[in-house]
């Protein structure tokens, strides 16, 4: 076999991976990084069907550049294709809103629905002379792991977590001869999930009993329900806004995913869903505010944060990857935000706390060393030769976007 990336081979973000097998070849996602303007793969290489991971726009975000010409079946699950619809056409319109070139169309858009095809957990799909099975990823609801064989094996995890969330169980080991993994956290490691959700309850009181608000950046897909999870228990008046209310209403109709419905229900039905201007004008009178986007480089979270920039004693509470370029890396690197188009200061308290959904350095050695695949290849990561000490006595490959190599 032969692989080739489009984009992620290197750098976080933009994940395009192409896998040629005799006379098939497939691609495992095609996304953006989404800095300002956002940055796209190598452009499309012929492929006869595409399969998805997941639906974060690093890894979906460009999809429908593909269907400009071409029309692959687009293999994903249920889930992932459910919740890839609103986020491409929120991608095209924050695009055109911006002024930046939009490399795709709303006909591209509709091109690449058109091709979607429902793939199932464990069962296997028949593409020319390859196999495709898809496994649990552990990331978000619906995210996959994709297992390609002819002969040899090649599975491409996307992004993977090991560990259980309020959401969905953590991955567990496949064997596989090629295993292509992420490495977005190599060489740091998380703090226990149990620490993380401790401290960070114990600072959403000491906020609001001081009398300030919290406001909460979140990624629409996955973030924003597990953020519920973890404070709708806690008795204040939460706040949701943003299309991550569109996300767990596909959530709840898109039955199989989450490990409890009923949890997630449960939840849901302690937080106020806002839509529509009145209830946003309102919002600000919560306790806590949920809203997207996670990186603050957009979405209502932005004017949420400029009605309480001079409030000392409120906070932002950041709790996902803050892409380099973004508002959300500059609030935590140096303390400022830009609303439009003006850098601002805020007097608010700014807080990190690590509900990362994806493996940590440990956890990705630990979940390599259970698959003991005969190679290793490592990407989607900026500092991946982090893991190599670890790797010691495997045959490990750093590839490069751009460049072909035999597997």
């Amino acid at each position: 076999m032969k692989l080739k990336f489009l984009g992620g081979a290197e750098e976080v973000g933009r994940l395009g991976v192409k896998i040629t097998d005799r006379d098939t070849s497939v691609i495992v996602d095609y996304g953006v990084i989404p800095e300002k303007p956002p940055q796209y793969p190598l452009p499309p290489e012929p492929v006869d069907a595409m399969f998805i991971t997941h639906s974060h726009l690093d890894h979906i975000g460009a999809i429908p550049v593909y269907y400009h010409k071409s029309e692959p079946d687009l293999y994903a699950t249920q889930m992932t294709l459910n919740t890839m619809k609103p986020l491409l056409r929120d991608a095209l319109k924050v695009t055109n809103l911006e002024g930046y070139p939009a490399m795709f169309n709303e006909d591209d858009i509709n091109s690449a629905l058109a091709n979607m095809r429902p793939a199932r957990y464990f069962e296997p799909i028949e593409i020319g002379s390859m196999v495709a099975t898809p496994y649990p990823a552990g990331h978000i609801p619906g995210s996959t792991m994709w297992k390609f064989e002819d002969g040899m094996s090649v599975t491409v995890t996307g992004d993977v977590n090991t560990i259980d969330t309020y959401l969905i169980n953590g991955a567990k080991p496949i064997k596989t001869d090629v295993l292509i993994i992420e490495s977005t956290y190599a060489g740091k490691n998380h703090e226990s999930r149990e620490d993380v959700r401790k401290r960070f309850r114990d600072s959403v009181k000491e906020v609001i009993d001081s009398g300030g608000k919290v406001i909460m950046p979140a990624f629409a897909v996955g973030r924003t329900q597990e953020l519920i999870m973890t404070i709708a228990d806690m008795g204040y008046d939460v706040a949701v806004d943003g299309m991550g209310n569109d996300i767990s209403t596909i959530y709840l109709n898109t039955p199989g995913f989450l490990r409890s419905k009923k949890e997630f229900l449960r939840a849901l039905s302690k937080v106020r869903i806002i839509k529509g201007r009145n209830m946003r004008e309102n919002a600000i009178r919560s306790d806590i505010i949920i809203s997207t986007s996670g990186m603050l480089d957009g979405g209502p979270v932005l004017g949420y944060i400029q009605k309480l920039l001079e409030d000392e004693k409120s906070a932002i509470f950041v709790t996902g990857y803050q892409v380099e370029g973004t508002n959300g890396r500059s609030l935590l690197e140096s303390g400022t935000l830009t609303i439009a188009g003006v850098t601002v200061k805020p007097k608010m308290r700014v807080e990190f706390f690590d509900m990362s959904a994806h493996a940590g350095h440990d956890e990705l050695v630990s979940f390599i060393k259970a698959i003991d695949p005969k190679k290793i290849v490592l990407c989607h990561g900026d500092h991946r030769e982090n893991l190599l000490p670890d790797l010691e006595g495997y045959d490990v490959l750093l590839p490069y976007n751009g460049k072909e190599y035999e597997i």
